[in-house]
């Protein structure tokens, strides 16, 4: 049995992949592959809408926002916020840097707008600072930030205000693992590629509002909001089998019990590795304040290079794989999402125990 703690593409429910594996070959009886699917087909237009209205209803987004499935990532998705929401190259955004994405989301913002970083820049990422030391331009446009670091292992505990303009989120690493107001927001956007589908896919939900705003830059068509909306999503090939899986994921979530559930899942399984990391008497080092400390991705350390390299290998012999952190960060990252089990996470949880005792 093999655990899987990826950052991403991670873990996809074990009956979700069932369904893929049983219906690859005849999608709805069609004698053909979803893989060869046209995107035009009735059968795709179908499970298209389908899965919009199963987010629509999972999120309970209200009539006034749009859901779009495009490409290009979370990356993309830098891009295209500051190209769809701006209206002047004089325009001014605040962005509020807590990790290595929303510092690369300032940095592709800044070549279309003047960016105010809300927090001062710091060497190390190891929390959320409280609201009281943000400080926001009062001209901004909107308020930017990414409510879940992949790479640091940070999290935001509660929604972002603003300073009474419109906020922006990326939730690509925590997108429903729990409850949110989506009316909060303007732009929510998420890669799919950690609890909702394989890569390829980037979820978009947008405000009515600001859909068609951009006066300034021309926007690729591919993430024009105001054309996709009117092409749903297929003013370019979108990404069929992201979506079709996308599709059983969502069913997958609503039979689980939705959103509250996960919501309850993903405190307890985070809780049982941030229990045997502060009862280890500094053995394992997670760098990150308590209260800011993601569910999704748990990061920690050991008190040498050496040794943590020791911990991948011997966790990756025993089959628990994904364990090795962030390429620019180096140490440990279990990552938590929704299809990772209890007894993945007990697993991890006693091979810990027993490296501690046996190192």
């Amino acid at each position: 049995m093999v655990s899987l703690f990826n950052a991403g593409p991670a873990k996809m429910p074990c009956e979700v992949l069932e369904q893929i594996k049983e219906e690859l070959f005849d999608y709805k009886g069609t004698g053909i592959s979803v893989l060869e699917t046209s995107h035009r087909s009735a059968e795709f237009t179908q499970c298209l809408n389908e899965t919009k209205q199963l987010l629509r209803d999972i999120l309970e987004i209200p009539d006034n926002y749009q859901i779009l499935f495009l490409q290009g990532g979370g990356s993309g998705q830098f891009a295209a916020v500051p190209l769809n929401l701006i209206t002047s190259r004089d325009d001014k955004v605040d962005y509020i840097v807590t990790g290595s994405w929303s510092n690369a989301a300032a940095k592709e913002a800044e070549k279309f707008t003047n960016v105010n970083y809300v927090l001062p820049k710091v060497k190390d990422y190891t929390g959320v600072p409280a609201p009281e030391q943000f400080k926001f331009d009062s001209e901004a446009k909107y308020v930017y930030y990414c409510d879940n670091e992949t790479v640091v292992g940070t999290e935001f505990k509660k929604m972002v205000k603003g300073n009474g303009v419109d906020v922006v989120v990326d939730m690509s690493s925590n997108f429903l693992s729990r409850p949110f107001e989506v009316s909060n927001y303007a732009v929510i956007f998420a890669g799919a590629q950690k609890n909702v589908a394989p890569a390829g896919l980037t979820i978009v939900i947008v405000r009515d509002d600001v859909i068609g705003r951009q006066n300034v830059h021309p926007v690729p068509k591919v993430w024009d909001y105001k054309l996709q909306v009117a092409g749903n999503s297929c003013v370019n090939t979108p990404a069929v089998f992201s979506i079709y899986c996308c599709n059983l994921v969502m069913k997958w979530i609503v039979k689980q019990g939705g959103l509250k559930y996960f919501e309850e899942l993903s405190d307890k399984k985070s809780s049982m590795i941030y229990d045997i990391i502060d009862n280890s008497n500094g053995y394992y080092n997670c760098k990150i304040e308590k209260d800011s400390r993601s569910r999704m991705n748990l990061t920690f350390n050991l008190e040498s290079a050496e040794l943590e390299a020791k911990f991948v290998k011997e966790a990756t012999a025993v089959k628990l794989q994904g364990l090795k952190g962030h390429r620019s960060v180096g140490g440990i990252r279990a990552s938590l999402y929704n299809a990772v089990t209890v007894k993945d996470v007990n697993r991890l949880a006693e091979f810990m125990t027993s490296f501690m005792a046996t190192n």
